[in-house]
């Protein structure tokens, strides 16, 4: 589904990554681990073109983002949400109008049809009484639950996660990790930046490691838990287990 190919980004004369390759299959859960600064965030940026790689290709069901004209690039990065750190809902507009404003707006849907389909997702997500509340109103947990049905409305092709938790209470967290299990059961294609070292285990249908400017590792989950074969993986996972 996603093609990845010599992708590089350089901020001036700083490197965050080069020349990095991979490949994600319709149904596969990646988990893009490494240590705070290793890029993978802007990696994940790129892959949906909110940040613009210096050079190299992301192919999308074999349509290249990096080259595509702006109209096509719009209408690829439908087919790709996106989860926030910090949940990024619109603080003026209810719950239903946060889901409902981009299928109305990009892909045309009517208000009806895309108002019964955010009602289907909300209770999905056990949050469907809060489709008239406004998002100062909720937990953290609750938020990113709504972002996480915000992303899905769009019916996207895949789904890329940027470290979903970091911003919650620790006892929100499993609410959160909840839903993406259910929709790695679903076979939602995801890509997942986490610091959640059990959940990744779980659910992954692979583990990628980032550090010092590329993926290092691409491993099976147990394989890279139990026997990470860089030095740098090493270093890492014996911090964070």
């Amino acid at each position: 589904m996603i093609k990845i190919e010599k992708l590089t980004k350089k901020f001036k004369n700083n490197v965050i990554f080069k020349d990095v390759d991979a490949e994600v299959y319709k149904g596969n859960v990646i988990s893009l681990l490494g240590p705070s600064g290793a890029g993978k965030s802007t990696f994940l940026r790129c892959i949906n073109m909110l940040g613009e790689p210096t050079s190299g290709k992301i192919l999308l069901d074999g349509k290249d983002l990096v080259t595509s004209s702006p109209k096509e690039l719009i209408q690829l990065r439908t087919k790709i949400g996106m989860v926030f750190q910090n949940f990024n809902l619109f603080d003026n507009k209810t719950i239903l109008d946060n889901i409902t404003l981009a299928p109305i707006k990009v892909k045309g849907m009517s208000k009806a049809a895309s108002e019964n389909k955010a009602h289907t997702l909300l209770k999905m997500v056990g949050l469907d009484n809060k489709s008239n509340a406004y998002p100062d109103s909720l937990s953290g947990g609750q938020a990113q639950r709504i972002a996480i049905v915000r992303a899905l409305a769009m019916n996207p092709e895949v789904i890329l996660f940027d470290e979903p938790t970091s911003a919650l209470d620790p006892e929100k967290v499993g609410e959160v990790l909840e839903v993406m299990k259910d929709l790695a059961k679903q076979n939602m294609t995801m890509i997942i930046v986490t610091h959640e070292m059990d959940f990744a285990k779980q659910v992954s249908d692979e583990i990628w490691f980032m550090d010092d400017g590329k993926i290092q590792e691409k491993q099976a989950p147990d394989d890279f838990f139990d026997a990470p074969k860089t030095y740098n993986a090493k270093r890492f996972l014996s911090k964070m287990i």
